[in-house]
């Protein structure tokens, strides 16, 4: 875009604002007039938005590609062909790659304009897919003026595509040691041995018997398995992205505009399109590039920047334009708009025209000229095609009918929250909502928003965020970014917010917009805004995350901040927990009995490590937990004189968060049992039945567990307890196990099925430890491993702790019964919370506690002053008050 074009839509923009209120009722009686066009459409929408389901193939069997394939299919990134067959060992064309490489890395495919190339018209479906890949430099055309689009795919090619793929896409090359060699080398094309050896690298492809087969087609099966490779590095880009931004803050004069610039923090080109969001629609409006536009009123906001999955957030502040010569102050187009409805076109015009002459005498902050702004409001017009759309609105988790009974006292108005109408709409509970819009047609979007109301009094809270997501299809859906708002949940006034989302160059037919509900949430005028005229380069948006991410804000401060690990089910009395051993975890005790405040907001139950990985075994387990007085019962009774010391029994009772572990089986397992009487004992072992079927032996035994789990949680009906996770046991990712990240992936399905989140702790050093986002665990904690034999230097504490914030975990606090009566351990107990203070890894972040079984117990029920300070010091650590800032040395101790 041209900066004449740009300089346009920034006045346009301006001067739009003050009749934006004025012009919402036109749209509206237009958008009825058309009603009867829209609900034609609306049954093919409601068709594409209903079968989401996913796609299981009956020509799979036992393939390797099995979990790809229906990973991907699940994100309907890939399909089959038709009668529930996908043709795994059928070679994959080259147009075929252009669409699965595209979704993959997250391109945005857009209209193709004209054909570069004779084999690929502009209305073939491939178009947008091949020629934004062209675009790119990845997919070349052949001298003949084709690209060969129906051509099988050879490897040589495919890793010609993979290596220039990832240099457009900024994915690191993987560091090796070792050149990768293949036998059969001379096959090579000379274009393609560097890419060969890079995707190797890589570890995208890989050769078999020492050859790579450069002229081999490559088969659907094989296409998909390398996609996915792709897909989960882009994954791991998106949750690691870090940027630089051009400010902390906006702060301008009404009728100005500022731009808000975003960089690599490494300096190189961005992986993914920033995308950005503001709160307050009333006060200001940003654009695709940045460049915030002050309206004519005062206030306060806050812009929202993402890039991938990251987002970061600036405050903004907008103040009143200064008084002209006259020393009247400048006009308030808004408030003009706001109390009449009947403004006519010139006292309009006289209101633009004093913010346009006023905004022209702020330093870096730019005006425009009125003749320009005049043609660019007449080429820039945003129109809203949500109005008579079809709209589907469903839980993140299961629906619940008696919270959607409450519901269907709020219903809104008579065509859903696309309806321009100040009628809200309420939903109750249930984790949170996805509502799903079905335009006419592929539009090029520019803005989302959506109205939300807080009225604490009456239960009603603001969500925390709202994410947008945007499809062409209604099947295969991208990230378009995340919207916040800084207004308290305990603020007792009345607040109304808009969040919009804007967009950056999307074609797209589908919208969805999610956002968290913890009591009630009321929203209004859903609004999508198209822009014929967008000139925007391409976006680049992923798949969306996890769908955990998409419910409550995870960071500290609303369901887990402090989780304790809790063993049981062996070693007697230290594996048996009863109601007084939980009841000073669960809440600070002063030394003179008084029941404070809360201790640990969250306990994780977890198996030895000895426990045996048969079905015997876990059943053993589970019998334990859920026995009568100990454990799971011991914690529930616990937690009701805790509400009873607090004086909240009765009427606001404390819930403790509970997490329940998943136990790890164990690859050597050759007889876990029957998990039917009809059925042969399970194997994990993959010597005997090969990987595939040792895979999903464990995958059933797991599944098994869960359900039994759930079955047992369900029958306790525990009063003040809530499951908020599960947890995987095992310590690290054992590659020599079969298919252990598919395992882990599957299992992290299963628990996001349940609106439950999963949680996992690896040790210090343990491989696959940068990788637990892409293998959509919600929380990993660093476990340090400090409680040794062999001294733990400083260097080691704040090692763990940079380890901690490069791959955006949590930490693991450590202690046992030693650091009661060994310096050593006292000190090394000390210091990891004087290094975590340091850091400032006490506030704002969730931590887990391990103290080998119940040793913090000791601490809170002494009379000796030194082992009662570590109980006190722990809690104040939990609250931020923690006040020492020098590590002990040597074998100091008090």
């Amino acid at each position: 875009m041209s900066k004449k074009r740009m300089g346009n839509r920034i006045v346009a923009a301006c001067l739009a604002f003050s009749t934006l209120l004025a012009t919402a009722a036109p749209m509206a009686g237009a958008a009825s007039d058309a009603s009867n066009t829209s609900n034609a459409t609306a049954d093919s929408g409601q068709t594409e938005v209903q079968n989401q389901a996913t796609t299981t193939f009956t020509d799979l069997g036992n393939s390797y590609a099995k979990e790809a394939i229906d990973h991907l299919a699940s994100l309907q990134i890939i399909n089959g062909q038709g009668d529930g067959l996908f043709y795994p060992q059928k070679t994959i064309s080259r147009q075929d790659i252009a669409v699965l490489l595209t979704k993959v890395v997250g391109l945005q495919p857009k209209t193709a304009k004209e054909a570069s190339f004779e084999d690929v018209p502009v209305e073939s479906p491939y178009a947008p897919y091949v020629y934004g890949l062209s675009e790119l430099g990845v997919m070349n055309g052949r001298n003949d003026s084709t690209v060969g689009a129906a051509d099988p795919l050879t490897r040589q090619e495919l890793a010609v595509l993979l290596s220039r793929l990832m240099q457009a896409s900024h994915v690191a090359k993987a560091a090796s040691t070792n050149t990768a060699t293949y036998s059969d080398e001379e096959e090579m094309a000379g274009y393609a041995r560097e890419a060969i050896v890079e995707v190797t690298n890589q570890r995208w492809m890989q050769g078999a018997n020492g050859k790579f087969n450069p002229l081999g087609t490559v088969t659907r099966a094989e296409a998909a398995v390398i996609a996915e490779r792709v897909l989960n590095a882009r994954y791991q880009q998106a949750e690691q992205a870090q940027f630089k931004l051009s400010t902390k803050s906006v702060s301008l004069m009404a009728g100005t505009s500022q731009r808000v610039k975003v960089a690599s923090a490494t300096g190189e080109k961005l992986p993914f399109t920033p995308i950005f969001a503001f709160d307050r629609q009333e006060l200001g409006t940003i654009l695709p590039d940045g460049t915030f536009v002050a309206g004519p009123t005062p206030g306060k906001g806050n812009v929202t920047v993402t890039v991938g999955y990251h987002t970061e957030t600036i405050p903004v502040e907008i103040t009143n334009a200064p008084k002209n010569d006259s020393g009247d102050q400048a006009v308030n187009a808004s408030e003009q708009t706001t109390n009449s409805k009947e403004q006519t076109a010139d006292s309009t015009n006289a209101a633009s025209d004093a913010a346009s002459q006023e905004a022209s005498t702020v330093d870096n902050q730019k005006p425009a000229d009125e003749e320009e702004a005049v043609e660019s409001a007449e080429q820039d017009d945003l129109v809203n095609v949500a109005p008579g759309s079809f709209t589907s609105v469903k839980t993140f988790g299961p629906p619940d009918s008696y919270f959607q009974t409450v519901e269907k006292q709020y219903p809104g108005p008579v065509g859903g929250l696309v309806t321009p109408s100040e009628e809200w709409t309420g939903f109750n509970r249930q984790f949170g909502r996805k509502v799903t819009v079905a335009l006419s047609q592929d539009k090029p979007l520019e803005r989302i928003a959506l109205t939300f109301k807080q009225q604490k009094t009456s239960g009603i809270t603001l969500p925390e965020s709202m994410d947008v997501e945007v499809s062409r299809d209604g099947k295969s859906w991208s990230y378009a970014g995340k919207a916040v708002h800084d207004v308290p949940a305990s603020e007792e006034k009345q607040v109304l917010r808009t969040l919009s989302v804007t967009l950056p160059d999307v074609e797209a037919r589908y919208v969805r917009v999610s956002f968290p509900v913890k009591v009630f949430a009321f929203a209004r005028q859903l609004e999508v805004w198209a822009n014929e005229n967008s000139r925007w380069e391409g976006a680049v948006l992923l798949p969306p995350p996890s769908p955990a991410q998409m419910m409550e804000d995870k960071k500290a401060g609303n369901r887990v901040e402090n989780m304790l690990l809790a063993y049981s089910g062996a070693y007697g009395d230290r594996g048996n927990w009863t109601k007084e051993d939980f009841l000073p975890m669960v809440g600070y005790r002063t030394a003179d009995g008084y029941m404070r405040d809360q201790m640990f907001d969250t306990v994780l139950f977890l198996p030895y490590q000895d426990m045996a990985a048969t079905k015997q075994g876990w059943q053993g387990y589970l019998n334990d937990l859920f026995g009568t007085d100990r454990q799971l019962d011991a914690l529930n009774s616990a937690m009701r004189e805790y509400n009873r010391l607090r004086g909240t029994l009765y009427t606001t009772p404390t819930q403790e968060n509970v997490v329940l572990a998943l136990p790890y089986p164990n690859m050597n397992q050759t007889n876990f049992g029957k998990l039917a009487d009809n059925k042969p004992s399970l194997s994990f072992n993959p010597a005997g039945i090969g990987e595939e079927q040792a895979y999903e032996n464990r995958k059933q035994a797991l599944e098994w567990y869960f359900q039994e789990l759930q079955k047992r949680w369900n029958k306790a009906g525990y009063s003040y307890l809530k499951l908020e996770g599960i947890y995987w046991f095992h310590e690290l990712i054992e590659d020599s196990a079969p298919k252990e990240r598919d395992l882990i992936r599957s299992m992290a399905g299963m628990v996001h099925d349940e609106a439950l989140r999963f949680y996992w702790i690896p040790y210090y050093g343990a491989p696959g430890v940068g990788e637990w986002k892409s293998l959509y665990f919600d929380y990993a904690f660093l476990q340090p491993n400090y409680y040794s034999d062999k001294p733990v230097q400083l260097d080691r504490i704040e090692g763990v702790l940079d380890t901690v914030k490069k791959y955006g975990m949590g930490v693991e606090i450590e202690g046992d019964e030693r650091m009661y009566r060994d310096p050593k351990f006292y000190q090394t107990y000390y210091n990891q919370l004087v290094a975590a203070h340091k850091l400032g890894m006490d506030k704002n972040n969730v931590h887990a506690y391990y103290y080998g079984s119940k040793t913090l117990i000791q601490s809170a029920t002494s009379t000796d002053q030194v082992v009662r300070s570590i109980y006190d010091d722990t809690y104040k650590w939990m609250r931020g008050k923690f006040d020492r800032e020098e590590y002990y040395e040597a074998n100091e101790m008090p």
